[in-house]
This record gives structure tokens, sequence and C-alpha cells, in this order.
């Protein structure tokens, strides 16, 4: 019999998928750690092993938590030391080692501006840099790496010949799911834009102000910049959310909400489209369509609360941290060691 992985995820807690990680692997009896600094947002989910401040502190603890896992997983294209100096001493110990990457760290401006007539350029996504990065973590690895979804494959299939996707992570148990009212006479509208540009709020703003000058009656709440727990409490209200318009994929935002029981307006590139399941719940827009699409869900509202319950069990099928877990130690198991 297999003794079980011991999983550390680091270095960072980016949108809080490696400490949702760490806390769906220890829900299916995996022993697993997320060793990151607090994240800003604070997030319900923490980093179980706070990245202590001060360079000498942080190396003492990270030089620990390596020695105690099996399985080291690396975010965003990061390590815990610089030159991943970290990564190959633990490879060649015997650990076991895969790098998941999130988007910006790999994207290729060259090659996004080719396929996504939308796309906004975000500071650091560099053709240069991206293929450094790629090539260094393809040596290290023996060609394993992860993503959530697809939207990356023209990226890593030149330069990982393994290339694992096991969905974005949350935890569908705290999200009770409060659906669009059919009866509501002024829906609320809800876009959470964690950067303003890349996810088209300014598209966004002037769809929703088109609608409201042709008397549809809306309310639009635009959440930016507050703590998790505050934004939640706003996305409950919600009928209809949009998650972006310019990146090509949706995000954790819209994994959120549809655990709530939202119905997520989304631009998903068409090339992009069939590699999710069938039945994904998500309306699709584009920048030119928003305001038509927008018009016309708002008016059946019977259908939103319908595209609300399928999204709910939509994001409990396929993006609960547990569900996700089992997928990650498939992975594991696959990696040399």
């Amino acid at each position: 019999m297999t003794t079980p992985p011991r999983v550390l995820h680091a270095p960072i807690d980016i949108a809080n998928q490696p400490a949702l990680s760490a806390y769906g692997l220890r829900e299916i009896g995996i022993q697993a750690h997320c060793f990151a600094a607090l994240h800003p947002l604070r997030y319900e989910q923490s980093p179980d092993i706070v990245a202590p401040a001060g360079r000498l502190p942080f190396l003492r603890a990270a030089a620990g938590a390596v020695r105690s896992h099996d399985v080291l997983h690396l975010h965003y294209g990061q390590s815990l030391v610089r030159g991943a100096i970290d990564a190959r001493l633990a490879r060649r110990l015997g650990r076991r080692i895969v790098v998941e990457f999130h988007g910006s760290d790999v994207r290729m401006p060259s090659v996004e501006r080719e396929r996504n007539p939308h796309y906004v350029w975000l500071e650091g996504e560099d053709d240069a840099v991206a293929t450094g990065r790629m090539r260094r973590w393809s040596a290290i690895t023996d060609g394993h790496a992860i993503q959530c979804d697809h939207s990356l494959d023209r990226f890593l299939d030149p330069w990982f010949p393994h290339v694992h996707v096991v969905g974005h992570r949350i935890d569908t148990r705290r999200f009770a799911p409060a659906y669009p009212n059919p009866a509501a006479r002024r829906p609320v509208v809800v876009h959470s834009p964690s950067t303003i540009a890349a996810k088209g709020t300014p598209i966004v703003r002037a769809a929703v102000a088109a609608l409201q000058a042709d008397g549809v009656p809306l309310e639009y709440v635009e959440v930016h910049g507050v703590a998790h727990a505050q934004a939640q409490a706003l996305y409950r209200r919600a009928d209809l959310v949009i998650d972006q318009l310019c990146s090509g994929s949706h995000g954790v935002f819209a994994v959120e909400a549809m655990s709530l029981g939202k119905p997520v307006v989304c631009y998903v590139l068409p090339e992009l489209v069939p590699t999710f399941p069938p039945d994904l719940p998500l309306i699709l827009a584009t920048p030119d369509t928003l305001a038509g699409v927008l018009a016309d869900w708002l008016a059946r509202p019977a259908d939103l609360a319908e595209r609300g319950r399928a999204s709910r069990a939509y994001a409990e099928r396929e993006h609960d941290c547990r569900v996700v877990a089992q997928r990650l130690l498939d992975v594991y198991e696959q990696l040399p060691r």
C-alpha cells in the first residue's frame, strides 16, 4: 500500500488557491499545509503555516517546511528562494516537485494578442520572462505543470509534456446559496473586478448605463478592494453577476458566484468553450454583446433563478476543494520521484 504523500503548497496564497488546496487535501485525509504570508483580503481559509517576516526567519521556516513534506506544489511560477534553488535541491533530495501557473506568470502578450481581440496587457506579462520561467520549471519538474483550465495551453504545451488541468478551488460548504429572486422588481447586477482594465469594468459600466438610460430597472453594485467577508455579503444580494469581458476565461470570482447560486456572465474565448464540461452554466457575452445579453436575461427572472441553481450544482461537482483535492492527489502520483 502506497504511503499518502505529505504535501506543501507555497510560496504565496494567490487568489486563496494554495490555502484552499491544502485544506481540501486535509479534508480527504492527506497531510497538507500552505506556507505563505497572509493574503491582504483576509480570506476565511488562510495559510496554516504563516511565513514569518525577515529573511533569516523566513529561510529557516521554509527549509523546515520543505524537509517535512514529500511533495512541493509551488504556485505562480515562484519558489521559496530566488532562482528556484530550493526546488532544485529538493528535487535532488527525492522530493516530488510540481508548479502551478495562474495566468500572468506565463501569459505571452504576442500570443494572447493574436488570439484574443479583447486582451488587456497586465503589468509583468512579458514574452521573454514567461519563456524563461517555463524553460526553468520544465527542467525542474521533468515537464509537469498544473493549471486551472485550458486557457494556458498555448503557452505551456511547448514546454510541458504533462499539463494537468484540475479546476479552480472553492469550499462550497462555506457558501450557502442565495438564488435570484424571480419576483425582484429591480434586479441587482454585481461586478467585482480585481483589476479594472483587465476585467473589462469600463465596458460593464457603459453597458449598465445604456440599459438604465433605456429604462431597464436594475441596481448596479461594483465591489473592489474590500475584505473578502464584506465582499461576500454584497455578492449574496446579486440576481446576476458579471465576471470579466477581456481575459477569455472565468476566474475564481465566477466560481464563488456560482457557488452562491448566481448566474454569471463572462467572456470565454471560442476556442476554449469546448474544453469545459458541456453543462458549463456561464452566460457567454463579449464586450460588443454585453448590453444585449444583460437586457435579455434581466427580462427573464425565472430563467435567472433556474441558471443560478444549475450554477450551484456545477460548482459543487467541478470546483469544490475536496473534489479538486482528489484530482491533485492523482497528479502527485504521476510525478517523478
